[in-house]
Protein backbone atom coordinates (compact mmCIF):
# COMPACT_ATOMS: atom_id res chain seq x y z
CA UNK A 1 0.00 0.00 0.00
CA UNK A 2 1.09 3.62 -0.95
CA UNK A 3 0.76 6.53 1.34
CA UNK A 4 1.12 10.12 0.86
CA UNK A 5 -0.94 13.07 1.94
CA UNK A 6 -3.11 14.00 -1.07
CA UNK A 7 -3.71 11.94 -4.54
CA UNK A 8 -4.61 13.58 -7.58
CA UNK A 9 -5.87 11.59 -10.03
CA UNK A 10 -4.73 12.51 -13.44
CA UNK A 11 -1.60 14.04 -14.66
CA UNK A 12 -2.79 16.43 -17.21
CA UNK A 13 -2.86 20.37 -16.36
CA UNK A 14 -5.17 20.46 -13.49
CA UNK A 15 -3.72 17.55 -11.86
CA UNK A 16 -0.18 18.55 -12.42
CA UNK A 17 -1.07 22.27 -11.33
CA UNK A 18 -2.77 20.72 -8.24
CA UNK A 19 0.24 19.14 -7.34
CA UNK A 20 2.72 21.68 -7.54
CA UNK A 21 0.37 24.08 -5.53
CA UNK A 22 -0.04 21.31 -2.87
CA UNK A 23 2.95 20.05 -2.37
CA UNK A 24 4.30 23.90 -2.14
CA UNK A 25 2.25 24.03 0.81
CA UNK A 26 4.38 20.76 2.38
CA UNK A 27 1.78 17.89 1.46
CA UNK A 28 3.60 14.88 -0.12
CA UNK A 29 1.27 14.32 -3.31
CA UNK A 30 1.06 11.03 -5.44
CA UNK A 31 0.00 11.64 -8.92
CA UNK A 32 -1.74 8.85 -10.65
CA UNK A 33 -2.03 9.41 -15.15
CA UNK A 34 -3.46 6.35 -17.29
CA UNK A 35 -1.77 7.05 -19.99
CA UNK A 36 1.67 5.83 -20.61
CA UNK A 37 2.33 8.60 -22.51
CA UNK A 38 0.53 12.12 -23.38
CA UNK A 39 -3.41 11.62 -24.13
CA UNK A 40 -3.68 11.80 -27.81
CA UNK A 41 -6.75 14.46 -27.74
CA UNK A 42 -6.89 17.46 -28.39
CA UNK A 43 -7.21 19.68 -25.45
CA UNK A 44 -6.92 23.38 -24.21
CA UNK A 45 -3.92 25.51 -25.54
CA UNK A 46 -5.19 29.09 -24.69
CA UNK A 47 -4.64 30.47 -21.00
CA UNK A 48 -6.02 34.01 -19.91
CA UNK A 49 -3.63 35.94 -17.83
CA UNK A 50 -5.36 35.02 -14.88
CA UNK A 51 -4.38 31.10 -15.23
CA UNK A 52 -1.17 32.84 -15.99
CA UNK A 53 -0.71 35.03 -13.23
CA UNK A 54 -1.38 31.45 -10.91
CA UNK A 55 0.87 29.44 -13.01
CA UNK A 56 3.73 32.28 -12.31
CA UNK A 57 2.86 32.24 -8.32
CA UNK A 58 3.39 28.45 -8.25
CA UNK A 59 6.65 29.00 -10.69
CA UNK A 60 5.30 27.19 -14.05
CA UNK A 61 4.90 30.48 -16.41
CA UNK A 62 8.94 30.58 -17.28
CA UNK A 63 9.40 26.69 -18.18
CA UNK A 64 6.37 27.34 -20.64
CA UNK A 65 7.23 30.11 -22.04
CA UNK A 66 10.82 28.31 -22.21
CA UNK A 67 9.43 25.37 -23.88
CA UNK A 68 7.77 27.16 -26.52
CA UNK A 69 4.76 28.69 -25.18
CA UNK A 70 3.89 32.71 -26.80
CA UNK A 71 2.54 35.81 -25.25
CA UNK A 72 -1.08 36.28 -26.03
CA UNK A 73 -2.44 39.99 -25.92
CA UNK A 74 -5.93 39.45 -26.13
CA UNK A 75 -8.71 38.76 -28.71
CA UNK A 76 -9.85 40.18 -32.11
CA UNK A 77 -13.19 39.71 -33.65
CA UNK A 78 -15.33 39.60 -36.94
CA UNK A 79 -18.47 39.44 -37.75
CA UNK A 80 -18.65 39.11 -41.62
CA UNK A 81 -16.15 38.15 -43.97
CA UNK A 82 -14.23 41.38 -45.41
CA UNK A 83 -14.61 43.46 -42.01
CA UNK A 84 -10.94 44.04 -40.61
CA UNK A 85 -11.11 42.43 -37.23
CA UNK A 86 -11.71 44.49 -33.71
CA UNK A 87 -9.30 44.58 -31.68
CA UNK A 88 -9.98 43.35 -27.71
CA UNK A 89 -7.21 43.63 -26.17
CA UNK A 90 -6.28 42.86 -22.10
CA UNK A 91 -6.08 45.01 -19.67
CA UNK A 92 -1.85 46.11 -19.22
CA UNK A 93 -2.31 45.53 -15.83
CA UNK A 94 -3.98 41.93 -16.15
CA UNK A 95 -0.78 40.90 -17.70
CA UNK A 96 -0.48 38.97 -21.32
CA UNK A 97 -2.14 35.29 -22.05
CA UNK A 98 -0.32 32.38 -23.05
CA UNK A 99 -0.52 30.20 -26.05
CA UNK A 100 1.17 26.87 -26.24
CA UNK A 101 0.84 23.13 -27.86
CA UNK A 102 -1.14 20.97 -25.32
CA UNK A 103 0.88 18.00 -25.73
CA UNK A 104 4.07 20.16 -25.09
CA UNK A 105 2.71 21.82 -21.79
CA UNK A 106 1.61 18.61 -20.19
CA UNK A 107 5.06 16.92 -21.26
CA UNK A 108 6.77 20.37 -19.97
CA UNK A 109 4.92 20.20 -16.65
CA UNK A 110 5.68 16.52 -15.77
CA UNK A 111 9.47 17.05 -16.26
CA UNK A 112 8.66 20.55 -13.81
CA UNK A 113 6.59 19.00 -11.35
CA UNK A 114 7.27 15.47 -11.23
CA UNK A 115 10.87 15.93 -10.32
CA UNK A 116 10.03 18.77 -7.09
CA UNK A 117 10.29 17.76 -3.96
CA UNK A 118 7.03 16.17 -2.25
CA UNK A 119 5.63 15.19 -5.75
CA UNK A 120 5.58 11.23 -7.24
CA UNK A 121 4.57 10.95 -10.45
CA UNK A 122 2.85 7.58 -11.66
CA UNK A 123 1.93 7.17 -15.61
CA UNK A 124 0.17 4.27 -16.53
CA UNK A 125 -2.09 4.03 -13.73
CA UNK A 126 -5.62 3.54 -14.71
CA UNK A 127 -7.64 4.21 -11.34
CA UNK A 128 -11.02 1.55 -11.56
CA UNK A 129 -12.17 1.85 -7.53
CA UNK A 130 -12.15 4.64 -4.58
CA UNK A 131 -11.32 3.64 -1.02
CA UNK A 132 -14.19 4.33 1.19
CA UNK A 133 -13.60 3.92 5.16
CA UNK A 134 -16.02 5.61 7.70
CA UNK A 135 -17.92 7.36 5.02
CA UNK A 136 -14.72 9.32 3.69
CA UNK A 137 -12.94 8.63 0.67
CA UNK A 138 -9.75 7.72 1.90
CA UNK A 139 -7.59 6.33 -1.75
CA UNK A 140 -8.03 4.54 -4.82
CA UNK A 141 -7.35 1.47 -6.59
CA UNK A 142 -5.94 0.77 -9.96
CA UNK A 143 -6.81 -2.00 -12.54
CA UNK A 144 -3.31 -3.51 -11.98
CA UNK A 145 -4.66 -3.88 -8.06
CA UNK A 146 -2.16 -1.11 -6.27
CA UNK A 147 -3.94 0.99 -3.18
CA UNK A 148 -2.81 4.31 -2.47
CA UNK A 149 -4.38 5.96 0.69
CA UNK A 150 -4.02 9.71 1.31
CA UNK A 151 -5.93 12.35 3.37
CA UNK A 152 -7.28 13.88 0.14
CA UNK A 153 -7.99 12.72 -2.82
CA UNK A 154 -8.52 14.80 -6.44
CA UNK A 155 -10.30 14.31 -9.06
CA UNK A 156 -8.27 16.11 -11.85
CA UNK A 157 -8.84 13.81 -14.80
CA UNK A 158 -11.13 15.93 -17.24
CA UNK A 159 -14.46 16.11 -18.53
CA UNK A 160 -15.40 12.47 -19.03
CA UNK A 161 -13.83 12.25 -15.55
CA UNK A 162 -13.70 8.41 -13.68
CA UNK A 163 -13.61 10.44 -10.28
CA UNK A 164 -16.48 12.17 -10.91
CA UNK A 165 -18.98 9.08 -11.92
CA UNK A 166 -16.86 7.00 -8.75
CA UNK A 167 -18.21 9.19 -6.56
CA UNK A 168 -22.15 9.42 -7.90
CA UNK A 169 -21.78 12.82 -9.38
CA UNK A 170 -24.08 12.79 -11.88
CA UNK A 171 -24.11 15.91 -14.05
CA UNK A 172 -26.22 17.85 -17.16
CA UNK A 173 -24.43 17.09 -19.95
CA UNK A 174 -25.87 18.25 -23.41
CA UNK A 175 -24.07 17.36 -26.34
CA UNK A 176 -23.46 21.50 -28.31
CA UNK A 177 -21.63 20.56 -31.34
CA UNK A 178 -18.26 18.76 -32.89
CA UNK A 179 -14.78 20.80 -32.72
CA UNK A 180 -12.29 20.41 -35.24
CA UNK A 181 -8.91 21.28 -34.28
CA UNK A 182 -6.31 22.16 -37.69
CA UNK A 183 -3.04 23.46 -37.41
CA UNK A 184 -1.33 26.19 -39.34
CA UNK A 185 1.61 27.67 -40.22
CA UNK A 186 2.74 31.23 -40.51
CA UNK A 187 2.44 34.95 -39.78
CA UNK A 188 -0.80 34.90 -41.07
CA UNK A 189 -3.12 36.27 -38.35
CA UNK A 190 -4.55 39.76 -39.40
CA UNK A 191 -3.51 40.63 -35.47
CA UNK A 192 -0.33 38.99 -34.45
CA UNK A 193 -0.48 37.74 -30.89
CA UNK A 194 -4.59 37.84 -30.65
CA UNK A 195 -6.66 34.80 -30.59
CA UNK A 196 -9.09 35.39 -33.33
CA UNK A 197 -12.97 34.90 -33.52
CA UNK A 198 -14.86 34.74 -37.83
CA UNK A 199 -18.44 35.01 -37.67
CA UNK A 200 -21.23 33.81 -40.50
CA UNK A 201 -20.02 30.47 -40.88
CA UNK A 202 -22.19 27.49 -39.68
CA UNK A 203 -20.49 28.29 -36.15
CA UNK A 204 -17.48 30.57 -34.91
CA UNK A 205 -14.28 29.65 -35.89
CA UNK A 206 -11.72 30.50 -33.45
CA UNK A 207 -8.00 30.76 -34.29
CA UNK A 208 -5.01 31.86 -31.89
CA UNK A 209 -1.13 31.24 -31.63
CA UNK A 210 0.06 28.40 -30.13
CA UNK A 211 3.92 28.32 -30.75
CA UNK A 212 6.32 30.19 -32.74
CA UNK A 213 4.40 30.78 -35.99
CA UNK A 214 1.73 28.39 -35.18
CA UNK A 215 -1.48 29.04 -35.23
CA UNK A 216 -4.65 26.65 -34.12
CA UNK A 217 -8.14 26.95 -36.11
CA UNK A 218 -10.79 25.66 -33.65
CA UNK A 219 -13.98 24.91 -35.70
CA UNK A 220 -16.77 24.84 -34.18
CA UNK A 221 -19.72 22.57 -36.61
CA UNK A 222 -23.13 21.39 -36.10
CA UNK A 223 -24.21 18.09 -35.15
CA UNK A 224 -26.16 17.26 -38.34
CA UNK A 225 -22.20 18.09 -40.50
CA UNK A 226 -20.96 15.09 -42.09
CA UNK A 227 -18.29 12.47 -41.40
CA UNK A 228 -15.31 11.21 -42.62
CA UNK A 229 -12.22 13.21 -43.47
CA UNK A 230 -12.94 13.57 -47.19
CA UNK A 231 -16.61 15.02 -46.45
CA UNK A 232 -15.83 16.70 -43.15
CA UNK A 233 -12.77 18.75 -45.34
CA UNK A 234 -15.28 19.36 -48.55
CA UNK A 235 -17.54 20.94 -46.00
CA UNK A 236 -15.39 22.78 -44.15
CA UNK A 237 -14.06 24.63 -47.35
CA UNK A 238 -17.15 25.45 -48.98
CA UNK A 239 -19.28 26.43 -45.36
CA UNK A 240 -16.04 27.76 -43.74
CA UNK A 241 -13.33 29.03 -45.75
CA UNK A 242 -15.23 31.84 -46.98
CA UNK A 243 -15.37 33.65 -43.41
CA UNK A 244 -11.85 33.56 -42.85
CA UNK A 245 -9.86 36.05 -44.18
CA UNK A 246 -6.57 35.78 -46.08
CA UNK A 247 -3.87 34.70 -45.75
CA UNK A 248 -5.00 32.92 -42.81
CA UNK A 249 -7.18 31.04 -45.37
CA UNK A 250 -4.98 30.13 -47.41
CA UNK A 251 -2.64 28.66 -45.03
CA UNK A 252 -5.92 26.56 -43.32
CA UNK A 253 -7.20 25.24 -46.92
CA UNK A 254 -3.43 23.98 -47.36
CA UNK A 255 -3.30 22.51 -44.11
CA UNK A 256 -6.94 20.78 -44.54
CA UNK A 257 -5.26 19.37 -47.59
CA UNK A 258 -1.85 18.00 -46.42
CA UNK A 259 -2.17 17.98 -42.34
CA UNK A 260 -4.62 15.65 -40.22
CA UNK A 261 -6.85 17.36 -38.28
CA UNK A 262 -8.93 15.86 -35.26
CA UNK A 263 -12.98 16.14 -34.55
CA UNK A 264 -14.12 15.65 -31.27
CA UNK A 265 -17.43 16.39 -29.64
CA UNK A 266 -17.94 19.84 -27.75
CA UNK A 267 -19.75 18.96 -24.61
CA UNK A 268 -21.35 21.71 -21.37
CA UNK A 269 -21.31 19.57 -18.57
CA UNK A 270 -23.15 21.09 -15.64
CA UNK A 271 -22.68 19.93 -11.99
CA UNK A 272 -24.15 20.74 -9.16
CA UNK A 273 -21.47 18.71 -6.43
CA UNK A 274 -17.72 19.00 -6.57
CA UNK A 275 -16.90 17.70 -2.86
CA UNK A 276 -17.41 14.89 -1.06
CA UNK A 277 -15.99 14.20 2.65
CA UNK A 278 -12.03 13.05 1.71
CA UNK A 279 -12.11 14.29 -2.04
CA UNK A 280 -13.05 16.83 -4.69
CA UNK A 281 -13.35 17.56 -8.39
CA UNK A 282 -11.03 20.17 -10.06
CA UNK A 283 -11.02 21.57 -13.50
CA UNK A 284 -12.92 19.97 -16.06
CA UNK A 285 -13.63 17.10 -13.63
CA UNK A 286 -15.98 19.56 -12.24
CA UNK A 287 -17.85 20.77 -15.63
CA UNK A 288 -17.04 22.31 -18.65
CA UNK A 289 -18.30 24.94 -21.32
CA UNK A 290 -18.03 25.36 -24.48
CA UNK A 291 -14.13 26.03 -26.01
CA UNK A 292 -15.12 29.36 -28.07
CA UNK A 293 -14.02 31.36 -24.79
CA UNK A 294 -11.38 29.60 -23.84
CA UNK A 295 -11.71 29.05 -20.14
CA UNK A 296 -11.25 26.06 -19.17
CA UNK A 297 -7.73 26.04 -18.03
CA UNK A 298 -8.05 29.69 -16.30
CA UNK A 299 -10.78 28.20 -14.47
CA UNK A 300 -8.81 25.32 -13.49
CA UNK A 301 -6.34 27.08 -12.29
CA UNK A 302 -8.81 29.46 -9.74
CA UNK A 303 -9.88 25.48 -9.29
CA UNK A 304 -5.75 24.90 -8.11
CA UNK A 305 -5.12 28.00 -5.72
CA UNK A 306 -8.49 27.99 -4.08
CA UNK A 307 -8.19 23.88 -2.83
CA UNK A 308 -4.48 24.59 -1.89
CA UNK A 309 -5.60 27.95 0.09
CA UNK A 310 -8.51 25.75 2.24
CA UNK A 311 -6.43 22.37 2.67
CA UNK A 312 -4.46 23.06 5.92
CA UNK A 313 -1.12 20.87 6.77
CA UNK A 314 -3.56 17.80 8.40
CA UNK A 315 -5.89 17.41 5.73
CA UNK A 316 -8.90 19.61 4.64
CA UNK A 317 -11.69 19.88 7.08
CA UNK A 318 -15.45 18.97 5.64
CA UNK A 319 -15.90 23.03 6.28
CA UNK A 320 -12.70 23.83 4.14
CA UNK A 321 -14.08 21.25 1.67
CA UNK A 322 -18.01 22.87 1.83
CA UNK A 323 -16.33 26.66 1.20
CA UNK A 324 -14.40 24.94 -1.61
CA UNK A 325 -17.25 23.86 -3.02
CA UNK A 326 -19.16 27.52 -2.64
CA UNK A 327 -16.61 29.42 -3.71
CA UNK A 328 -15.50 27.68 -6.56
CA UNK A 329 -19.42 27.68 -7.71
CA UNK A 330 -19.46 31.33 -7.93
CA UNK A 331 -16.52 31.95 -10.22
CA UNK A 332 -17.73 29.09 -12.39
CA UNK A 333 -21.61 29.45 -12.96
CA UNK A 334 -20.30 33.19 -14.19
CA UNK A 335 -17.97 31.80 -16.95
CA UNK A 336 -20.68 29.28 -17.76
CA UNK A 337 -23.60 31.74 -17.83
CA UNK A 338 -21.32 33.84 -20.05
CA UNK A 339 -19.99 31.13 -22.34
CA UNK A 340 -23.80 29.79 -23.30
CA UNK A 341 -24.82 33.51 -23.98
CA UNK A 342 -21.75 34.20 -26.50
CA UNK A 343 -21.71 31.44 -28.47
CA UNK A 344 -25.93 31.48 -28.80
CA UNK A 345 -25.38 34.98 -30.33
CA UNK A 346 -22.06 33.93 -32.37
CA UNK A 347 -23.79 31.26 -33.63
CA UNK A 348 -26.95 33.59 -35.23
CA UNK A 349 -29.09 30.75 -36.04
CA UNK A 350 -32.25 32.69 -35.94
CA UNK A 351 -33.34 36.72 -36.45
CA UNK A 352 -32.93 37.34 -32.45
CA UNK A 353 -29.09 35.98 -32.31
CA UNK A 354 -28.12 38.24 -35.39
CA UNK A 355 -29.69 41.04 -34.25
CA UNK A 356 -27.50 40.43 -30.77
CA UNK A 357 -24.85 39.82 -32.75
CA UNK A 358 -24.59 43.42 -34.83
CA UNK A 359 -25.58 44.86 -31.01
CA UNK A 360 -22.76 43.08 -29.51
CA UNK A 361 -20.61 44.73 -32.13
CA UNK A 362 -21.52 48.15 -32.26
CA UNK A 363 -21.28 48.14 -28.35
CA UNK A 364 -17.35 46.88 -28.51
CA UNK A 365 -17.10 50.13 -31.16
CA UNK A 366 -18.93 52.18 -28.74
CA UNK A 367 -16.16 52.83 -25.96
CA UNK A 368 -12.98 51.27 -24.64
CA UNK A 369 -14.91 51.12 -21.09
CA UNK A 370 -17.07 48.39 -23.17
CA UNK A 371 -14.40 46.57 -24.56
CA UNK A 372 -12.40 46.01 -21.17
CA UNK A 373 -15.88 45.15 -19.14
CA UNK A 374 -16.71 42.28 -22.02
CA UNK A 375 -12.81 41.08 -21.86
CA UNK A 376 -13.11 41.31 -17.84
CA UNK A 377 -15.83 38.75 -18.04
CA UNK A 378 -14.28 36.45 -20.91
CA UNK A 379 -11.03 36.30 -19.01
CA UNK A 380 -11.63 35.99 -15.90
CA UNK A 381 -11.21 38.89 -14.14
CA UNK A 382 -14.58 39.91 -13.42
CA UNK A 383 -16.71 36.35 -12.14
CA UNK A 384 -19.99 38.29 -11.01
CA UNK A 385 -23.41 37.64 -12.39
CA UNK A 386 -24.41 41.34 -12.00
CA UNK A 387 -21.75 42.53 -14.12
CA UNK A 388 -22.52 40.37 -17.26
CA UNK A 389 -26.52 40.83 -16.77
CA UNK A 390 -25.53 44.94 -16.86
CA UNK A 391 -23.60 43.92 -20.07
CA UNK A 392 -25.91 41.96 -21.73
CA UNK A 393 -28.77 44.61 -21.12
CA UNK A 394 -26.65 47.45 -22.69
CA UNK A 395 -26.13 44.95 -25.89
CA UNK A 396 -29.57 44.33 -25.91
CA UNK A 397 -30.74 48.09 -25.87
CA UNK A 398 -28.07 48.85 -28.78
CA UNK A 399 -29.52 45.45 -30.79
CA UNK A 400 -32.77 46.69 -30.45
CA UNK A 401 -31.90 50.23 -31.79
CA UNK A 402 -30.51 48.86 -34.30
CA UNK A 403 -33.14 46.86 -35.89
CA UNK A 404 -35.00 50.30 -36.00
CA UNK A 405 -32.45 51.85 -37.48
CA UNK A 406 -32.48 50.00 -40.79
CA UNK A 407 -32.93 51.30 -44.34
CA UNK A 408 -36.10 52.68 -44.94
CA UNK A 409 -36.87 50.09 -47.59
CA UNK A 410 -37.18 47.69 -44.78
CA UNK A 411 -40.88 47.17 -43.76
CA UNK A 412 -41.70 48.31 -40.49
CA UNK A 413 -43.56 44.33 -40.43
CA UNK A 414 -39.69 43.11 -40.59
CA UNK A 415 -38.70 45.49 -38.13
CA UNK A 416 -41.38 44.14 -35.54
CA UNK A 417 -40.53 40.64 -36.34
CA UNK A 418 -37.32 40.96 -35.94
CA UNK A 419 -37.35 42.91 -32.82
CA UNK A 420 -40.05 39.90 -31.14
CA UNK A 421 -36.90 37.78 -32.45
CA UNK A 422 -34.74 39.59 -30.98
CA UNK A 423 -36.86 40.05 -27.25
CA UNK A 424 -37.35 36.33 -27.31
CA UNK A 425 -33.94 35.48 -27.37
CA UNK A 426 -32.45 37.56 -25.21
CA UNK A 427 -34.80 37.60 -22.95
CA UNK A 428 -35.01 34.11 -22.23
CA UNK A 429 -30.94 34.43 -22.01
CA UNK A 430 -31.36 36.81 -19.17
CA UNK A 431 -34.36 34.71 -17.29
CA UNK A 432 -32.33 31.45 -17.93
CA UNK A 433 -29.02 33.72 -16.37
CA UNK A 434 -30.78 34.95 -12.94
CA UNK A 435 -32.33 31.85 -12.77
CA UNK A 436 -29.03 30.54 -12.45
CA UNK A 437 -28.12 33.15 -9.88
CA UNK A 438 -30.95 32.37 -8.10
CA UNK A 439 -30.33 28.86 -7.79
CA UNK A 440 -26.47 29.35 -7.05
CA UNK A 441 -27.80 32.01 -4.49
CA UNK A 442 -30.08 29.40 -2.40
CA UNK A 443 -27.49 26.22 -3.26
CA UNK A 444 -24.88 28.55 -1.05
CA UNK A 445 -27.05 28.82 1.76
CA UNK A 446 -27.95 25.53 2.44
CA UNK A 447 -24.61 23.53 0.62
CA UNK A 448 -23.10 20.74 2.08
CA UNK A 449 -20.80 17.89 0.97
CA UNK A 450 -22.68 15.36 -0.77
CA UNK A 451 -21.85 11.52 1.35
CA UNK A 452 -19.79 9.48 -0.48
CA UNK A 453 -21.36 7.28 -2.47
CA UNK A 454 -21.59 3.22 -2.13
CA UNK A 455 -18.54 1.51 -3.80
CA UNK A 456 -18.46 1.69 -7.47
CA UNK A 457 -16.38 0.38 -10.26
CA UNK A 458 -15.71 2.52 -13.80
Amino acid sequence: MNRSDVLVVGGGFAGLATAAALAARGASVTVLESHQGHDPRFRGELIHPRGVRALDTLGLKAPLLEAGGVPVYGFAAAAEPGDEPLRLPYDVSWGNGVGIDHHLMVRTLRREVGGRPGVTLLQGQVVTELVNQNGQVVGARTKAGDEFRATLTVGADGRQSRVRKLLGFEPEVRLLSYSVAVAVEGPVLPWQGYGHVFLGAPGPILAYPYGDELIRMVIDVPLSAPRGKGEMTAFLREHYAPFVPEPLRGAMLTALAHNPFEACATHAIYTQACATPGAVLVGDAGGCSHPLTATGMTAGMNDVLLLASLVTPGGPTDDALVTYQKQRYRFVRAREMFTEALYEVFRANDAGARALTAGTFRYWRSSERARMASMAILSGEDSAPSTFVTEYTRVLGLSTVDVWRRPRLAELAGRARDTRALLSTSLGRLERTLSRTWQTYQAERTMALKPVAPQARA
